[in-house]
């Protein structure tokens, strides 16, 4: 394997020597599969999810050998015919590395779609040109993909990433249509990976939800500090560098201990760090720095869309960091808002522009980096 002249790696699949710990959840996720056993992944956003599935994918030789994984990212998506869309152009792509065989199996048994496939004029292997406004009738084409994942030759293991987005969709009894096709499948294993844990627990935990009672549930909270600590001044050491204590922990303690922050905030450290030579506290924080620098305007045009109560309870909330009982008197006196009822509808308002949301710890915002900035802008600074 190449080594990369940045240990800590981003937007790039990462090998387990350069993965932080998640031993445990790999091993449980990868046993889940084999044994047939549906999983609810949940985790705030940016913890890691997608990570944790492709290292335990890649790692273990029976699902390797054995499964047909399909990886689908559905939080875009806002229709079940868009739904169906993805579905489709991932299954697609998926067999299209596999074999022509495969892949031409799977043309024709989208008989909804047929004569909307394009050939590539020199390989004449199909391209998937469908447009979205291709499929008509997304029930129909959802019965044909699922029809065909059953007659796979191999066992299916189907990923569905941002799984609640589902509960957005206009159209009635969603939840109930994918569960009835899931459940013709006997030979299918899925992950349901989610970042909105009140609105998944919801799906799989209710009675009376279709998808009651259908798969374990699995959290994946934030690595321990010690842990991290570990893993990131190893990683300093075997290229000729030293780092210092003090910076990862503040780093830690600023995001939480969110992955995708930290890995951000010490790929900055290293890269400005030179071989010999040791990353103090002032070359993490110059990094996070960095960050809250190059997402500036996003984030000061985010704040000029939402309404004065909005902006006050979202103050108040990244000032806390995270709140239990954002509508209780003592909350609301603490951080002079107005009143219990204004509370509520700027937090809903909030959740469904997903700036803040709900976990099992409380309400706080999405991305800590825009907490740090909201704080750094009216508040104590943090940095």
């Amino acid at each position: 394997m190449e080594h990369p002249r940045n240990p800590f790696i981003l937007g790039h699949r990462i090998e387990r020597p350069y993965f932080c710990d998640r031993e445990e959840e790999e091993k449980r996720l990868a046993s889940a599969v084999i044994n047939g056993r549906n999983v609810v992944l949940l985790s705030p956003r940016r913890m890691g999810k997608t990570s944790l599935i492709n290292v335990t994918v890649r790692n273990s030789p029976i699902i390797q050998e054995k499964y047909q994984t399909f990886f689908l990212d559905i939080l875009q998506s806002n229709t079940l015919s868009e739904f169906t869309y993805l579905l489709g152009r991932t299954v697609f792509s998926t067999l299209a590395e596999r074999s022509r065989k495969s892949l031409k199996g799977f043309l024709a048994a989208l008989k909804s779609l047929k004569g909307t496939f394009g050939f590539d004029p020199l390989s004449g292997t199909p391209t998937f040109n469908i447009q979205l406004g291709d499929i008509q009738h997304p029930e129909y084409t959802l019965d044909e993909i699922f029809t065909y994942l059953e007659q796979n030759d191999r066992p299916v293991m189907l990923i569905i990433d941002e799984f609640q987005q589902i509960t957005k969709y206009p159209e009635k009894n969603t939840e109930a249509i994918l569960r009835s096709y899931m459940q013709r499948l006997s030979n299918a294993t899925f992950i349901f990976a989610g970042s909105e844990f009140s609105i998944l627990q919801e799906m799989f935990v209710s009675s009376k939800r279709p998808f009651y009672n259908s798969s374990e549930l699995m959290h994946l909270g934030a690595i321990s500090e010690e842990v991290y600590i570990a893993f990131a001044t190893g990683l300093f050491e075997q290229r000729g560098r030293q780092l210092e204590e003090a910076g990862i922990r503040r780093a830690y303690e600023l995001f939480e201990g969110n992955t995708f922050y930290l890995q951000r905030t010490m790929n900055g450290a290293f890269a400005d760090t030179p071989e010999g030579k040791i990353c103090d506290e002032e070359v993490v924080m110059r990094s996070v720095r960095s960050m809250l620098a190059a997402n500036e305007v996003i984030y000061r045009e985010m704040l000029s869309k939402i309404s004065i109560s909005q902006k006050s309870l979202l103050i108040a909330v990244a000032k806390e960091k995270r709140v239990t009982s954002p509508t209780s008197g003592n909350f609301i006196k603490r951080h002079s808002l107005a009143s219990a009822s204004s509370v509520q509808s700027a937090l809903r308002n909030l959740i469904k522009g997903g700036i803040i949301t709900k976990d099992i710890d409380g309400y706080t915002l999405t991305d800590s980096l825009f907490r740090i900035f909201i704080n750094h802008l009216y508040s104590a600074p943090e940095l």
